[in-house]
């Protein structure tokens, strides 16, 4: 495998940015116990923890209608320039919950301020996703861009480990009365500390040769309108590829440390074991899997691992009900990173490939920010909510596997995605292999 050192920079800098983005979308939800403690009244049981999931979600409401917009941006001025925009946003979301006064002091105002920075943080990642992925598949040469695409989940790895670490750090080194006080705010002070540091970098970025040819050739601006109903076959697949994966990623990583603390009862420090263990194995095993895929095939491989996930996610949790010991927390997350690495590595190139790339952006945004919104961004509430509903504590086990049956059928229709869209929408061929 041969790589051009300016193309490797270039892919770098944007997954350096790609994770310091994401580690400040994900930190809420780490520190979610905390928060609701903070900014909610006092109340019994899980309704001030329900209502702190509910502004986690919240940013999710916003995104498919930002995240079309942005990535129509992205496809019009291109891809630099809306991941520019988009660090700045997440950063300032992040000031913002860092210095948000509390309930105590603030009343309803201190959630309001929480919702307007989950806004500005949800509108970010709204074109995030699309923009990166378009980024880090225009620039790989063709028999590499399931390896090059997988660097935009290695990115998300790496933030769900440098969350887990973070949190471990402050929950090992601060009592509850501190951590209560001000050491929550700290992972936050970090991620707006970063974010200049991810914007220094893609102001550094080269756009993407694909899209400089494209645009040099392009005869007029095509309208969201005529790029979503031409695309409309491949966006309907793409929110089916989204669904499992989202689900898996919410549940077993950002909702893990909650259902650690509330449901296992395996203390504050143990519960960050999980995103540290596999955030580590995602952002290791995401560019191995996406150059695996460039070999034997993108929709074999995701196949493959979305039937692994589905056999074993339930008796997963119920080993965990069985033993519920930091051990067997490691033991699992580790399982569950390796097979959502299989999957997240084929997957980027995969959804790009569905699009032409003169609408490549907007579309993958429609379908990921849909599909996430549906089933990622409320899973921690939904799951919750189940939780305490039913006391059931293999609820997360059964969402998990829903949307993954869903992402299978999904899988069997890429094939039919992919021929509608050359059909209807021609563009630059992308030679993927599918098979």
């Amino acid at each position: 495998m041969t790589i051009d050192t300016r193309i490797s920079h270039q892919i770098a800098a944007a997954a350096i940015g790609n994770a310091l983005e994401w580690y400040d979308f994900a930190i809420y939800g780490y520190v979610a116990v905390t928060i609701s403690k903070l900014f909610f009244p006092a109340a019994a049981g899980w309704a001030p923890l329900l209502a702190t999931f509910g502004l986690f979600a919240v940013a999710y409401v916003i995104r498919p209608i930002s995240g079309i917009m942005l990535g129509y941006y992205a496809d019009r001025f291109g891809r630099k320039r809306l991941l520019v925009v988009a660090i700045v946003l997440m950063a300032t979301g992040s000031a913002m919950i860092a210095v948000a006064p509390t309930y105590r002091t603030a009343g309803l105002a201190a959630p309001l301020i929480i919702l307007v920075a989950r806004l500005l943080q949800g509108i970010s990642a709204g074109g995030e996703f699309s923009s990166a992925t378009a980024f880090l598949v225009e620039h790989a040469p063709p028999p590499l861009r399931g390896f090059y695409g997988a660097w935009q989940f290695s990115g998300q790895g790496a933030a769900v480990l440098l969350s887990g670490i973070v949190g471990l750090l402050i929950t090992r080194y601060f009592d509850v009365a501190q951590l209560e006080s001000w050491g929550w705010r700290l992972p936050f002070v970090f991620g707006s500390v970063v974010g200049p540091i991810g914007l220094y970098l893609r102001l550094k970025l080269s756009e993407t040769p694909a899209f400089l040819a494209d645009r040099a050739h392009r005869e007029r601006q095509t309208s969201i309108i005529d790029m979503l109903a031409t695309c409309r076959w491949g966006v309907l697949i793409g929110l089916g590829l989204v669904l499992g994966g989202t689900a898996a990623f919410y549940v077993l990583f950002v909702f893990i440390p909650t259902y650690a603390l509330t449901v296992l009862h395996l203390g504050a420090s143990a519960a960050f074991v999980a995103p540290i263990v596999a955030g580590a194995t995602v952002t290791i095993c995401c560019p191995s899997m996406g150059y695996l895929s460039d070999w034997i095939g993108r929709r074999r491989m995701m196949a493959a691992s979305v039937a692994a996930f589905v056999i074993i996610t339930y008796p997963a949790f119920k080993w965990l009900q069985t033993a519920p010991r930091i051990t067997t927390l490691a033991l699992l997350e580790l399982g569950f990173g390796v097979l959502f690495s299989a999957y997240a590595g084929s997957f980027s190139a995969s959804i790009a490939e569905l699009f032409p790339i003169h609408a490549r952006a907007t579309a993958m945004a429609a379908a990921y920010n849909i599909g996430v919104s549906l089933f990622g961004g409320g899973a921690p509430f939904i799951v919750a909510w189940l939780i305490a509903r039913t006391g059931d504590p293999l609820a997360p086990a059964y969402y998990v596997m829903v949307a993954l049956c869903l992402t299978l059928i999904a899988i069997a229709a890429m094939p039919l995605a992919g021929a509608a869209s050359s059909r209807v929408a021609p563009g630059p061929s992308l030679g993927a292999r599918q098979d």
